[in-house]
């Protein structure tokens, strides 16, 4: 059901009320149901500007019936909401089964295994500044931990060549955006984490991979994850990329600011990583 010029809120309501209306309906045999009446329930998700695919607001709303069922059926729940089911995710368990996917990167590449370990801690920070609600953080730190797993499928003599790429071989690397989310696309559990594999590679200025969306019509976590995969990158010994120390890291970040990065998200990435860094100098 589309309810167009409703808040959330609002919608809500009016599910709530619709599905108390048919609640008080007498029908005659409904006294043979779990709750002596006729019942549904009803997932309720509101369309974002930065949805970039129409079946996202689908699956959150699927996603919102499943947490109402989950609470004891005949009940609306709201996607998003720090309530109900939402509050009992099993993080840590969602963590070692996604971990169990990345070890197979123990014997073809170890550097994007520590690489994904990595930029899943920056998540996990990142999360705190930016005050993420449950739901948000899950698929943040979670989307942070999964995002290069379609470089499983990247030929090992290409994943850890150290000479220059071929135009060929970069892009059969551009690939792993595709392939991560056709690998993820088939467990239902994980399916919202979709936008982070598919788009950490788009750039604030249009010019990335593979839609070449711009600024706000890419979500804007996953312009988050883009500044930290980068960073990362930057500061980590990768096949095809020289390797940078903070300070430099920093420099890039500001100056491919507005063009490559989102120049708030950067800019806020750069004050925790300074931070950061001054704290360890002091220990």
């Amino acid at each position: 059901m589309l309810m167009p010029g409703m808040e959330l809120d609002e919608s809500y309501r009016f599910m709530n009320k619709l599905r108390k209306q048919l609640n008080d309906t007498p029908f005659e045999g409904v006294e043979v149901f779990p709750h002596g009446c006729l019942s549904f329930s009803a997932g309720v998700a509101p369309y974002q500007v930065d949805m970039y695919n129409k079946s996202q607001l689908v699956d959150q709303a699927d996603k919102a019936l499943y947490y109402a069922k989950k609470q004891g059926k005949n009940n609306v729940h709201r996607h998003g909401s720090n309530d109900g089911m939402e509050h009992e995710i099993d993080l840590v368990q969602d963590v070692r089964d996604i971990e169990q996917q990345l070890n197979l990167f123990r014997y073809k590449d170890m550097d994007t295994f520590k690489h994904s370990k990595r930029v899943y801690k920056y998540a996990l920070d990142i999360s705190e500044l930016l005050a993420l609600d449950n739901a948000e953080k899950r698929r943040f730190v979670l989307g942070a931990l999964i995002h290069d797993i379609g470089k499983l499928e990247i030929p090992w003599s290409i994943l850890n060549k150290k000479d220059k790429l071929t135009a060929e071989e970069w892009e059969t690397i551009k690939g792993h955006v595709t392939w991560g989310k056709k690998m993820v696309i088939t467990n239902d559990r994980f399916a919202d984490l979709i936008p982070y594999i598919e788009l950490h590679h788009e750039r604030y200025d249009g010019k990335g991979y593979p839609y070449g969306l711009k600024g706000n019509e890419i979500p804007r976590l996953c312009r988050m994850l883009t500044v930290i995969d980068s960073f990362d990158a930057m500061t980590t010994e990768r096949p095809y990329q020289e390797t940078k120390n903070v300070e430099e890291a920093i420099r890039e970040l500001r100056s491919c600011s507005g063009s490559q990065f989102d120049p708030e998200l950067a800019e806020l990435f750069i004050q925790y990583i300074e931070k950061r860094t001054a704290q360890q100098q002091l220990q």
